[in-house]
């Protein structure tokens, strides 16, 4: 991910209070200024959100929020979590040199904002259908982080995480952490593998389909996504990890 496009999906998350299951403004943005004081030049605007009903568009400045000049990121986040769903905020804006205040009614933030940001990261993984080949029993209720591993059989990196990750189920399945290993290759290559190869001790998923590949716009392997405890992304990335750089990334999770 660029280094622009990083700061535009925290300034989405900063504006939202980081948290996930609460109101948001649905917009993407990049810090600006407007009068020496700071704005936020709007990116992007997703369709399910109060923003959009309002009548706010790409290219848009905010400047204000609640009749205040906007001098902070904190002030968004206030204004916002201070609100439920189908309440109201007003927001000032410039549009073609003129200011204008838009009057939003805050919804739910959606599970898949993946359209608005062009990252996985902040979605809400999708649910699992009954493709489990193994260990399918072996699935949590209600996992504290989950590790999912996008793999495949004739992947070289691939094979060598998989004892990584069998390494991390064993020392942290007890404390919390679930892993699924995902692949799309046929039942029968999947059993010929694991008939030659060590028997994996967590769940493993065929996404006949890809569903789960293109939906988080997977384009190499290994590709791991680390969930929260409420199965948003919070982490992903390609290659294969060591079994060091795993278990700091669950502690700061499980912590």
């Amino acid at each position: 991910m660029k280094p622009l496009f990083r700061n535009i999906v925290f300034a989405l998350l900063l504006a939202t209070g980081l948290s996930y299951a609460v109101p948001w403004l649905g917009v993407t943005f990049k810090k600006a200024s407007f009068e020496n004081h700071l704005a936020l030049n709007v990116i992007g605007v997703h369709p399910e959100s109060g923003c959009f009903t309002a009548g706010m568009v790409a290219g848009d400045q905010i400047i204000g929020v609640e009749g205040q000049t906007l001098t902070g990121m904190a002030q968004i986040q206030s204004a916002v979590a201070g609100h439920k769903a189908g309440q109201k905020v007003k927001i000032e804006i410039v549009r073609e040199g003129k200011k204008k205040t838009l009057t939003v009614a805050l919804t739910e933030r959606p599970d898949d904002i993946s359209s608005l940001t062009g990252s996985a990261i902040g979605s809400k993984i999708a649910k699992f259908g009954e493709n489990f080949y193994k260990n399918g029993e072996k699935r949590k209720a209600k996992p504290k982080a989950t590790l999912l591993d996008f793999w495949a059989t004739w992947c070289g990196p691939c094979r060598k995480t998989l004892p990584v990750l069998a390494n991390i189920y064993k020392k942290y399945s007890d404390k919390g952490v679930e892993i699924i290993g995902i692949a799309d290759e046929s039942v029968d290559v999947l059993n010929d593998f694991y008939a030659h190869q060590h028997a994996s001790p967590y769940p493993l998923y065929r996404d006949a389909k890809k569903e789960m590949w293109m939906r988080y716009g997977i384009h190499a392997v290994p590709t791991l996504m680390l969930l929260d405890k409420d199965g948003y992304i919070k982490r992903v990335w390609s290659g294969a990890p060591t079994e060091y750089m795993i278990e700091q990334i669950l502690k700061d999770v499980l912590d």
